[in-house]
């Protein structure tokens, strides 16, 4: 019996080293030049402002059309320079 499981351990060590040996010497697949992953933003960070304050076109219009965020390198939002909206800021306004 301990023959018996003295076999099957070492069947079972050297099959887990073929396995990772095999794992090891794989080549992985060759990545083009050049593509690479750009990041872009997934939502209109613009999108709560922008559905009360309608644009003329889509997108912010005047000197804010233009501004670039020196932090991050993308145009300005609403909230860069108006900062975020208390729950009091819709209070006054008349329904439309």
């Amino acid at each position: 019996m301990s023959v018996l499981r003295s076999l099957l351990t070492a069947g079972v060590l050297a099959s887990g080293l073929l396995w990772s040996l095999n794992g090891i010497t794989a080549t992985p697949a060759a990545q083009a030049s050049g593509d690479r992953y750009e990041v872009t933003q997934q939502r209109n960070p613009d999108a709560a402002c922008l559905d009360c304050h309608k644009p003329d076109t889509e997108g912010m219009h005047g000197k804010h059309a233009s501004v670039i965020n020196p932090n991050n390198k993308l145009p300005v939002t609403c909230t860069n320079c108006h900062g975020q909206p208390s729950p009091q800021h819709r209070e006054g306004v008349k329904d439309v």
